[in-house]
């Protein structure tokens, strides 16, 4: 009797008519023992007719009490994993696919579904393993190609991303995924010719075939970044938060190129770091500790995906080593991606280590407060693989936000931002920052030279016959008006010659289009020397006795590139600008002791190069002298600057214990 009323029941959930179908669904659990069949299949299409109805956490719910029931249906996890993944319960979903699988090892939908949310987690081997075990099955499954293409992408297997991504449009030419993961392969190798423009053409045609596939339009951005193309990447990112204001990743793509761009002033850049904020930041605050004592060890945590061979760690490393153990118990909340020697050493000098990068924002954000942590840090604020998602929780009742990027994260849960009064110059600054900013004395930088680092060699010019300016910064900081302003140098400076170094250089378009800026400013082809990424374990920094003088570019300075400089004896000249990201190069002189290298208009930027140009004697002065002045400046000084910063850890600490008495 049960079944055939499951069946009526099952007609008219097929027909569409829900309620008349879960009126029957309830009636058979209302009339039947739970352990039978008909019991269990009422639970089942209960499930499902809630997950149809976007009431996903009764159809969680409903599902797993029909597999509490009978434990060995496929059918069951499959479902529930399609339900996880209308929540966005990734892990949650690959545990449900991965037990459908188990039950029925062949089943070709799950496999395919296991393998995309392993490949969407990261989990590169085994979603490897599980696509191809599909393919096995079905050779010219295309959903399996397209997801296998992104996964070994995600492996760092581009070339037979590239082929695989192939078969998948030619199979389905009008798939805008398939077209966007190949593009996605392609740009991965821009190192060789014609990829990136093949990568570009790609994701044009996925956006042809579906203007609302975003992933593309997203992708589109960050090709037409690795071209030297910032303002159309500006656009196309803009674009894709019209048309998705949650999309997270092209917000932090949006914010990170603000930077770069010399319209933006440090309001504009404070307004749109807000709007961030308004979509991202307001998330529930985590409970805390309610230990409140000021003079008590206070826990220190760094929040970083840097904890490896990276510019923060240059920078960081030395501020662990000088802490002071007695008075503070240091915490490190890993996101590294890809740990290496540098990563070890944090490992052992800190007093705990997290590894947070399987953790849910939520999941740290309880970590860390189980931890009772009364001052956490970021290291990060909004570059790549941050993790600002979890100061947003507020886990401690202190945050703070330092070094690793050069603006304000526009997050409120994040209370001060340390820099100094050179960077940050009271008045406006305060203004367009979320953060309190606490000026330090003496800089907010401590830089740690590299153990293995080469000899300052002599002045090159004395070798070559004439002057060799210099720069290493991200290619993305050279606007049309900083390679207007270097030509006029070179073209005062009579043979001169501008080596610029970047990993943007390996990209033929992006060298072709960098000359081409230059003879539109009558520089010829023979005097820009371009060099492209070198591997540490080629020593990098040997290549700075090549160059005579540095020229920082503006309205973003440098920071690690001024700091390698400086310790290989090459003089930075720098101009200050009206924002924090140009005004790091003033900072670093003027902590240096050497001022007269910061200039405040073009024309004094140009007349310092040609003055600097002018005597190599003095030159060869400099760079004789240039790495002990580095060294023994406040800008090393490793235990000054670990006491600095205990002393505001100390402070903040203390007004906010006050604060909660009050």
């Amino acid at each position: 009797m049960s079944s055939a009323v499951l069946e009526k029941g099952l007609e008219l959930h097929q027909a569409g008519k829900f309620d008349e179908a879960e009126a029957i669904y309830r009636e058979v659990l209302a009339g039947e023992d739970d352990t039978t069949d008909a019991q269990t299949d009422a639970w089942h299409f209960l499930g499902l007719i809630m997950q149809q109805r976007g009431q996903f956490d009764q159809a969680i719910e409903f599902i797993e009490r029909a597999i509490l029931a009978d434990p060995t249906r496929s059918t069951f996890y499959y479902n529930l994993g399609a339900t996880f993944m209308a929540v966005e319960d990734l892990s949650s979903a690959a545990e449900a696919y991965d037990k459908a699988c188990q039950l029925k090892p062949d089943w070709l939908d799950a496999l395919v579904s296991l393998g995309t949310i392993q490949g969407q987690l990261g989990k590169y081997p085994p979603a490897e393993t599980t696509l191809r075990q599909a393919l096995q099955i079905d050779p010219d499954n295309v959903e399996a190609m397209i997801s296998l293409t992104a996964v070994l992408e995600g492996l760092g297997q581009s070339a037979d991303a590239e082929e695989l991504g192939r078969q998948a449009v030619a199979l389905r030419l009008t798939s805008p995924q398939a077209w966007s993961n190949l593009g996605n392969a392609l740009n991965s190798q821009g190192k060789l010719p014609g990829k990136l423009n093949e990568a570009e053409e790609a994701f044009r045609h996925a956006l042809s075939i579906d203007p609302s596939y975003n992933t593309a339009r997203f992708n589109l951005g960050n090709v037409l970044n690795d071209q030297w193309r910032n303002s159309q990447a500006l656009a196309c990112f803009r674009e894709v938060i019209e048309r998705d204001p949650i999309y997270f990743f092209a917000w932090q793509n949006l914010l990170l190129n603000l930077l770069y761009s010399p319209a933006e002033t440090e309001q504009s850049i404070f307004e749109t770091h807000k709007s961030w904020a308004e979509k991202f930041g307001s998330v529930a605050e985590v409970s805390q500790p309610a230990d409140r004592d000021p003079s008590k060890r206070l826990k220190i945590g760094y929040v970083s995906p840097d904890f490896r061979t990276h510019s923060v760690a240059y920078f960081l490393k030395p501020l662990i080593a000088a802490h002071d153990r007695k008075a503070f118990e240091i915490y490190a909340y890993s996101n590294v991606r890809r740990e290496d020697d540098t990563t070890s050493w944090f490992k052992d000098n800190v007093d705990h280590w997290r590894d947070v990068t399987t953790l849910s924002d939520a999941a740290a954000a309880s970590l860390i407060q189980q931890d009772q942590i009364d001052i956490l840090v970021d290291l990060a604020g909004h570059s790549a693989n941050n993790r600002l998602g979890i100061f947003a929780s507020k886990p401690s009742p202190v945050q703070i936000s330092w070094l690793g990027y050069p603006a304000t994260t526009g997050l409120p849960q994040i209370e001060h931002r340390l820099t100094d009064e050179i960077a940050d110059p009271s008045g406006d600054a305060d203004k367009n920052h979320s953060e309190q900013l606490i000026r330090l004395e003496g800089g907010f930088h401590c830089y740690q030279m590299p153990e293995e680092v080469p000899n300052v060699g002599s002045l090159p010019a004395l070798d070559n016959g004439f002057v060799t300016f210099g720069s290493f910064n991200h290619i993305s900081k050279i606007s049309p008006r900083v390679i207007e302003t270097w030509s006029e140098i070179l073209a005062s400076v009579p043979n001169s010659k501008l080596l610029l170094k970047g990993g943007m250089l390996d990209y033929e378009v992006v060298r072709g289009k960098l000359q081409e800026a230059f003879e539109q400013n009558k520089i010829a082809a023979d005097r820009i020397v371009l060099k492209g990424w070198i591997a540490r374990d080629d020593d990098p920094l040997e290549l700075y006795n090549s160059v005579d003088i540095c020229l920082d570019p503006f309205p973003y300075n440098g920071t690690t590139t001024t700091f390698e400089a400086l310790s290989m004896g090459v003089p930075v000249i720098t101009l200050l600008g009206a924002r924090h990201s140009g005004r790091v190069g003033a900072s670093i002189m003027s902590h240096l002791g050497r001022p007269e290298w910061i200039t405040d208009t073009r024309q004094s930027y140009k007349a310092l190069a040609g003055s600097l140009a002018g005597d190599l004697s003095a030159l060869q002065n400099i760079r004789q002298q240039l790495r002990s002045e580095l060294l023994n400046s406040t800008l090393s000084d490793a235990a000054r600057f670990a006491a600095k910063i205990e002393t505001v850890c100390t402070e903040i600490y203390r007004d906010f214990c006050q604060k909660t008495l009050d």
